[in-house]
Formats: structure tokens, C-alpha cells, sequence
């Protein structure tokens, strides 16, 4: 997983590219916590995101309640039951 940083103004925006593992979910939480930004936005659409991953994510930014925003989540297709 690689995350690219872009900077506009005072907002920042963290692009995620790759693959979100559970084992990448505290180093995305800590750059966007290590962000000198009035905002910043979590990019995921150049990402797939383990759900596991995502649940850990939303739990650490959640305990720290901070403002950022996400974009480019993507529902995936359900499975065909069995």
C-alpha cells in the first residue's frame, strides 16, 4: 500500500493505492492523525479495502474524534449464496 499526499489550500487529502490491510489500518490512522491540516480527506478510490481493515480504521478515528472525511468507498458485490 502506498499513500500519496496532496495539499490544496488547508486541506489535505491522503491517496491510498493498493491494498488496505487490518495490518495497514493504524499507519493510515497515524499519518492522517501526523496531518498539519484544517482538514483532511482519506482518497480510497485507488484502493481495494479489506473490510476488516476499514472496521479498525473507523474505530481508531472515531476514539480520537477527529474531523476527517472519506471518499471513494465503494460498495462491492454480495456473493452469490451457496
Amino acid at each position: 500500500m502506498r499513500i500519496d499526499r496532496f495539499e490544496d489550500g488547508g486541506r489535505c487529502e491522503l491517496r491510498l493505492r493498493g491494498e488496505l490491510r487490518l495490518s495497514n489500518a493504524r499507519e493510515v490512522f497515524e499519518r492522517a492523525l501526523a496531518e498539519d491540516c484544517s482538514r483532511v480527506v482519506l482518497d480510497f478510490s485507488g484502493c481495494e479495502v479489506e473490510d476488516r481493515a476499514l472496521s479498525a480504521l473507523a474505530e481508531l478515528l472515531n476514539e480520537a474524534h477527529l474531523g476527517i472525511a472519506v471518499q471513494g468507498l465503494r460498495e462491492r458485490p454480495r456473493p452469490a449464496p451457496v
